[in-house]
C-alpha cells in the first residue's frame, strides 16, 4: 500500500479507536472532517514524497502495527493548532501539522 505524505494536514495517533472516535466527534462538532488511515499491512507499506519526514512516517506504521488509529485531518495554517489541541485533548500522539515545504510537531500544545 501506498500512502501519501499529507499536507496541509495535522495527522496524530491514537492509542484506540474509542479514542479516536472521541475525537472524530469533537473534530466534526468543530467542523473539521478527519479521516483514518488503516493500512492493511503497515510493515510492508512504502513510502511516497515523505523525504526527510519518513522517521515520522516509521512512527506512525509502528503506532498501527501496534494497533493505533491514525488519524489525518486537513486543515490550514491557521486552524493547526487548534485540531492538534483537539488531538492532544483526546490521547492523540505524535502530532504533526503537514504543508508542502514542512512538518511541524503540535505535540506539546494542551
Amino acid at each position: 500500500m501506498l500512502i501519501a505524505r499529507p499536507i496541509d494536514a495535522v495527522a496524530g495517533l491514537f492509542p484506540d479507536r474509542a479514542q479516536a472516535a472521541a475525537a472524530v466527534t469533537s473534530l466534526l462538532a468543530a467542523g473539521f472532517a478527519p479521516s483514518s488511515v488503516r493500512p492493511e499491512q503497515p510493515d510492508r507499506c512504502r513510502l511516497q514524497d515523505w523525504g526527510r519526514d519518513t522517521t515520522i512516517m516509521n512512527l506512525y506504521l509502528e503506532g498501527r502495527q501496534q494497533g493505533h488509529v491514525l488519524l489525518i485531518v486537513p486543515a490550514v495554517r491557521a486552524d493547526r493548532e487548534r485540531v492538534g489541541r483537539l488531538l492532544s485533548r483526546h490521547h492523540g500522539h505524535a502530532v504533526y501539522y503537514f504543508t508542502a515545504a514542512a512538518v511541524e510537531s503540535l505535540s506539546i500544545l494542551v
